[in-house]
């Protein structure tokens, strides 16, 4: 079978795209497991089902999260000084700016970016391959 990993820059979804994941796993009987990377990753499709799967979720905003190609994979954040009482920076915008200008980098290996509000390093940006932290 095969796996869909649709982009979720920053980590940030809307509560509709949620719905949408949902409807789509419902509708195709998916594994969906929430990652370390901050995606939502859908497994047990058919090849016959892909078509039909990104269509829907195209159609919803999604795109594709290069999950095993030698390129960015995601750019994982913290809540940040939105949300976070220890925040110095806005983690989750930074995240998605990052995520944004370099999805579809190619590159030898796979990428692995995290963006850190504070010292306290909830986005473990230290073990990625590119961080950003206070």
């Amino acid at each position: 079978t095969y796996s869909i990993v649709p982009r979720i820059p920053g980590g940030e979804i809307t509560p509709d795209k949620l719905i949408v994941l949902g409807e789509v796993a419902k509708e195709y009987n998916l594994y969906t497991k929430i990652t370390g990377g901050q995606r939502v990753d859908l497994f047990g499709a058919t090849l016959s089902q892909l078509p039909e799967i990104w269509e829907k979720l195209i159609a919803a905003g999604f795109e594709t999260g290069h999950a095993y190609g030698k390129s960015l994979r995601t750019v994982k954040s913290c809540v940040g000084s939105t949300w976070c009482r220890y925040g110095v920076q806005d983690s989750v915008g930074m995240a998605i700016t990052l995520e944004n200008r370099y999805k579809g980098l190619r590159a030898p290996h796979k990428v692995k970016m995290a963006v850190s509000g504070c010292t306290r390093e909830c986005a473990e940006a230290q073990s990625k391959d590119f961080a950003v932290r206070t």
